[in-house]
């Protein structure tokens, strides 16, 4: 019992769930409209007509005890307004521990301007998001003090734990903003790419308490370029930092394609490294405009005594799509 309510606290703080920081995911660029939204409707090249992004991440089973999970879902599409480019979307992201069935739950309605307006080498857009989320918590799940039994040394959840009149969920207003420039002029080789991104501008109390402690900003930024060496192979390095309440966390990787003769598919394999906490190792296929990639977190930080280095898994899958067409169409039937 101890050891597990060791482990607990480690992956409570591991988490981040301890100073109210947002989960994080290895594939953040998977995950473009939480990343950042103004990308919100901009394909960056992609010819499509809307688009489907998901996301799941299970972490710290390694630890004994029920997993932390993430879910993520997204659809996004680009729209003209009076010949003014622009996209609309929204995402779904729900993030729930093992221990307390602590659960946060984010709508967010997502818009984006495309400021530059179809320029032949530069992209440039602006994104806001509007919404909601939830927080709560299962205070039944827990045990408690009364209900320990001294003569067996165990806890008794059928005592009652006097542990009532609590507010176990709460629903608040949440906005988010962000700007993203991408260099794309096609006779050259190289693609260079940044974004930064503010979230929870309006800064919104989290409490389930009277007392108010106000959720602080969360602020991204992700740069990286995009190199055509050949024919064959791409490779992308790229980077990632983000600052909320005065803990940071950066990421500083390198994924690499290849694009298969005489079909449309294209094998990636990927390396991140998270400072002072992970390895991220990943693998992928794209076809055309879809990917799924799969990643796992080697842990290199203190938890990798517990550990043994076992951190996450990390599932993603991308899919854009054109009107009128199937979502996936056999490689044969292909016109070009």
């Amino acid at each position: 019992m101890k050891k597990k309510i060791i482990y607990t606290l480690l992956a409570m703080i591991a988490a981040g769930t301890t100073k109210a920081q947002d989960f994080h995911l290895a594939q953040y660029d998977a995950a473009g409209l939480y990343m950042n939204p103004a990308l919100t409707g901009m394909f960056l090249g992609d010819k499509g007509d809307y688009r489907i992004s998901s996301d799941y991440r299970s972490q710290w089973k390694a630890l004994g005890i029920k997993p932390y999970n993430t879910v993520y879902l997204a659809y996004d599409m680009p729209y003209t307004i009076k010949d003014k480019k622009c996209g609309f979307g929204a995402y779904v992201i729900n993030s729930r521990s093992g221990n307390g069935h602590f659960n946060t739950f984010s709508f967010m309605l997502s818009g984006a301007y495309d400021i530059m307006q179809g320029s032949d080498k530069h992209y440039l857009s602006a994104g806001l998001q509007l919404g909601l989320f939830n927080k709560s918590f299962d205070p039944s799940s827990f045990t408690y003090d009364v209900q320990y039994d001294a003569s067996t040394g165990t806890f008794d959840n059928s005592v009652n734990s006097m542990e009532s009149g609590l507010n176990t969920s709460i629903f608040r207003f949440d906005a988010n903003m962000g700007i993203y420039y991408k260099y794309r002029d096609e006779s050259k080789k190289w693609h260079p790419y940044g974004g930064f991104s503010i979230y929870h501008v309006n800064r919104p109390n989290e409490t389930f308490t009277a007392y108010k402690e106000r959720l602080p900003m969360r602020f991204n930024f992700n740069a990286g370029c995009d190199f055509i060496l050949n024919e064959r192979f791409t490779i992308v390095p790229k980077i990632l930092y983000m600052n909320e309440a005065k803990v940071s966390e950066f990421y500083a990787g390198l994924a690499a394609f290849y694009k298969m003769k005489d079909n449309n598919f294209q094998p990636m394999l990927g390396l991140d490294y998270r400072h002072k906490d992970a390895f991220v190792v990943e693998v992928g296929l794209k076809q055309d405009k879809h990917i799924f990639r799969i990643s796992y977190d080697v842990n290199t930080s203190y938890l990798n005594s517990y550990t043994g280095g076992r951190g996450a898994i990390e599932f993603s899958l991308v899919l854009i799509g054109i009107k009128g067409q199937p979502l996936f169409i056999p490689p044969k039937s292909r016109v070009e």
